[in-house]
């Protein structure tokens, strides 16, 4: 367990992923340069369907939320609880949404996390590469013991991503949300430090690189009968296999071929090469 002074100084100057430079994606502090882009998305009515206050008017109440997450962000050791960052995509630079670490609890070790992605880069796989980023920061940077959340128990699709991510389910928060005036139960997970220690892949191999190929091509394919499957497929040209048809290729792996991914796998896995070579590796 660091020190609250140590601990304090990672949580204001570290980033996540910050070491890792085979990731796709990178982050930023929060800040102000970045309104336009998050604005673009923050007008989107799919973005808010599972949030509790309606799609931002104008530019102006993009920019109070910035500026409303900024102050949430401002304290000593004794009293900075919350962190947010902005995502960027690698290759073009593009925003792809935020995220952050709120309301810590030092003493207990404990924290919830929070993030949002523009609509249009759903079910591509960033969700999954973010939380993996998220969790490596929390355990291994801030060496804290404990993440946690909630999320309506209707949102479907982040409950197949947290529990891809490793998050166990902790019960029903009763009525926990209000949205359109009306209540919505909430859906508790978390994930510890020793969990996420224990969770390895599991990976059973026993056929030469060309033929791994073609039985997971095969295999892709029977998930998703209605697309054209090739060696090339991916999240990113493959209609279906979006994050609820991800974790459906997931369990098939499982299934089918005795393959079971630890979660940073999962979120590697976007295409019929990387899960190839996630086998051949191991």
């Amino acid at each position: 367990m660091l020190s609250k002074s140590e601990f304090f100084t990672r949580f204001t100057t570290e980033l996540p992923d910050s070491n890792n430079s085979s990731s796709s994606i990178y982050f930023i502090p929060l800040n102000m340069d970045c309104l336009e882009e998050m604005h673009s998305y923050s007008i989107k009515d799919q973005f808010y369907e599972y949030f509790e206050f309606p799609p931002f008017k104008d530019i102006k109440e993009t920019k109070s939320y910035i500026e409303k997450l900024l102050e949430r962000m401002k304290g000593d050791e004794n009293s900075c609880v919350t962190t947010y960052w902005f995502v960027r995509r690698k290759s073009d630079d593009r925003l792809i949404g935020s995220a952050g670490l709120i309301d810590l609890n030092f003493g207990r070790q404990s924290i919830e996390w929070g993030y949002g992605i523009d609509p249009d880069l759903w079910g591509q796989g960033y969700i999954l590469k973010i939380q993996e980023a998220i969790k490596d920061y929390a355990f291994n940077c801030l060496e804290l013991n404990r993440i946690h959340g909630v999320t309506m128990s209707s949102n479907l699709r982040t409950i197949e991503s947290i529990t891809a991510a490793g998050m166990a389910h902790e019960g029903i928060a009763k009525e926990h949300y209000c949205k359109d005036g009306k209540f919505i139960d909430g859906w508790r997970y978390g994930i510890t430090r020793s969990m996420y220690e224990s969770q390895q892949s599991t990976i059973g191999k026993s056929l030469n690189k060309s033929d791994l190929i073609s039985s997971i091509v095969s295999l892709v394919a029977s998930v998703f009968p209605e697309e054209e499957i090739t060696e090339n497929s991916s999240m990113l040209d493959t209609a279906s296999w979006d994050s609820l048809g991800h974790m459906a290729v997931i369990i098939a792996l499982k299934e089918e071929m005795n393959i079971e991914l630890s979660p940073s796998h999962i979120a590697d896995a976007t295409s019929i090469e990387a899960i190839a070579s996630i086998i051949d590796e191991a």
